[in-house]
């Protein structure tokens, strides 16, 4: 999954101009008092997605929005356990390799087709079809997955090759929400612009550039059973606005154009703490945190020494500090605190070092000098690309102050960080050659321990969907993982995800800098009852009623 970080810059004229054109929030004065129905709901939003439909590539902003449209077989709750969604119940092999989910009855997708199990099978081939060009729900299941069948009318059989006890939670992500086969079968373009499930609000246009404008599923029976409330949305409408420019996006929510906000700007944290309409959620993703990825296929970061050394001299938790302010806390362990089986042991793995930095690059053979000052081999200078979406939105300020701190603290020992301004659809094709890039920032969110054989293993190695950014496994952790992955015993688990964790410590395969957060600032005087589930932190608004007189 392409996961980029999720703060963005636009120009402010041209986000200013779509917000003046799309209208305003408004009070509620106008709805009926003692009652929580009615209303228009406006999220505003950073990032849009390039398709609605999450099956497809598998990019955070398409889960926060599917979220709203689309039900899971099952969800989550914040203390990891599992509990009923589509599926009312779900039965598990003593071996863990065949589940049998039963279907709630009577529920239809918003045009009026079934839910039933041939559905859900249609859903597991789609999401396994290389046609659908998957990057997410792909790599969960590729590893583990070999069918899904109908068992009768409400029952699905899932089969598997090797046990694979983080499923259900993999399944609680809005990425394997479950989709209309007849939607389904109008291929990929049609599917990307208008997909149809059978949550909360069905999606009616997409104003490409401006909003995807929902409005409430009526006939909704089937909220998971950790809703605050079941049966239909309580707002009749509900516009998910996309304002790329910071500083409009936050205008907007204290002007009250809109009711709450996806990812509030570092720089507007005091102002939202100190005001007394507006209320803050924050919550840290399971994940590997952003991080700069290190391609060993470079002869110079084939060297465990040498990409040590890098990752001594970057100063990680000073340059994050001095980018984000401490909105954003340094995280060097392989996945973040909000993982399960996370291990503090390995929060600062290499600290900031120049000392060892430069012993680890004389060792390496690194020792001499050009005459810009930088270290050379054999008369090559210790020159690494790094790459970055040259759009503001992609690379927000911040983000561009971490990679020239990075830049600046290495060549303090001589190496030379090359930074490479692309345009996006450039940077696309160089994800998938390892020729073109020596170091590239990314992050993956995941509800599991297991992100770790996602990112690093050699079946997602050789999936080469661009994931495996170091192109890099070791067999041990792989070995490691799949045994934590077949296990159900916590403390087994947190033994192998703990031996995991160091393992890829001390490959340094990559530089983690700060774990992904969904941050929300939300107008509390006009809307209650948004929240965060915690699969993928996604934003719930089947829940949100605007706030209006006898409420």
């Amino acid at each position: 999954m392409r996961r980029r970080p999720v703060m963005i810059a636009l120009a402010a004229a041209g986000a200013g101009s779509v917000l003046g054109a799309c209208g305003s929030a408004g009070p509620s004065a106008d709805l009926p008092a003692g009652t929580k129905e009615g209303g228009e709901l406006i999220f505003a939003t950073d990032r849009e997605p390039t398709c609605l439909d999450p099956h497809n590539s598998g990019d955070m902003p398409q889960t926060y929005i599917s979220r709203q449209y689309l039900d899971s077989l099952v969800s989550m709750k914040a203390d990891g356990t599992v509990v009923p969604w589509l599926a009312d119940s779900w039965e598990i092999s003593e071996d863990g390799l065949v589940y049998d989910f039963t279907l709630k009855s009577g529920v239809e997708f918003t045009d009026g087709e079934k839910l039933d199990a041939d559905a859900v099978v249609a859903n597991f081939e789609q999401i396994m079809d290389p046609d659908t060009q998957s990057s997410t729900a792909l790599l969960y299941l590729s590893p583990y997955f070999v069918s899904a069948e109908s068992v009768s009318e409400l029952v699905v059989r899932v089969t598997l090759k090797r046990p694979y006890s983080p499923l259900l939670t993999v399944l609680a992500q809005a990425f394997f929400g479950i989709e209309s086969p007849k939607a389904m079968a109008r291929g990929l373009s049609g599917n990307c612009e208008l997909p149809v499930g059978t949550g909360p609000f069905k999606v009616v246009e997409w104003r490409r550039n401006q909003e995807v404008v929902m409005v409430r599923n009526e006939n909704y029976r089937s909220a998971p059973a950790d809703a605050k409330h079941q049966g239909p949305a309580y707002v009749e409408k509900l516009t998910w606005r996309f304002l790329k420019d910071n500083t409009a996006r936050f205008g907007a929510l204290q002007s009250g154009k809109v009711h709450a906000i996806f990812n509030l700007p570092p720089e507007s944290v005091p102002t939202a703490t100190a005001d007394d309409t507006i209320a803050t959620q924050d919550f840290v993703h399971s994940c590997v945190p952003f991080a700069l990825d290190l391609n060993t296929t470079n002869p110079a970061l084939s060297d465990v020494r040498v990409r040590r050394a890098l990752v001594h001299a970057a100063d990680a938790e000073g340059i994050v500090a001095s980018a984000y302010a401490g909105v954003f806390p340094y995280e060097g362990n392989a996945i973040s605190t909000g993982t399960p089986f996370y291990d503090d042991a390995y929060h600062v793995p290499y600290a900031y070092d120049e000392v060892t930095a430069n012993s680890l690059l004389d060792e390496a053979g690194w020792d001499g000098r050009d005459e810009a000052g930088y270290r050379t081999r054999d008369g090559e200078r210790l020159s690494l690309r790094l790459p970055y979406n040259s759009d503001p939105g992609e690379t927000p300020p911040a983000d561009l102050t971490i990679l020239q701190n990075f830049q600046a603290m290495e060549k303090r020992v001589g190496v030379d960080v090359v930074l490479l301004p692309t345009d996006g659809a450039s940077l696309t094709a160089i994800r998938r050659d390892p020729a073109a890039f020596d170091i590239r920032g990314g992050y993956w969110n995941s509800p599991t321990a297991g992100v770790m054989y996602i990112k690093f293993s050699q079946e997602t190695y050789e999936i080469d969907n661009g994931q495996n950014v170091s192109y890099a496994y070791d067999e041990t952790l792989d070995e490691v993982l799949l045994e934590a992955a077949a296990t159900t015993d916590q403390d087994r688990q947190q033994e192998l995800y703990s031996r995991a964790q160091q393992l890829l410590t001390s490959q340094a395969w990559h530089i983690p800098l700060y774990p992904i957060q969904t941050r929300l600032a939300i107008r509390s005087d006009l809307v209650s009852d948004i929240w965060i589930e915690p699969s993928e932190g996604e934003p719930v608004l089947h829940d949100a009623y605007l706030i209006r007189d006898g409420i």
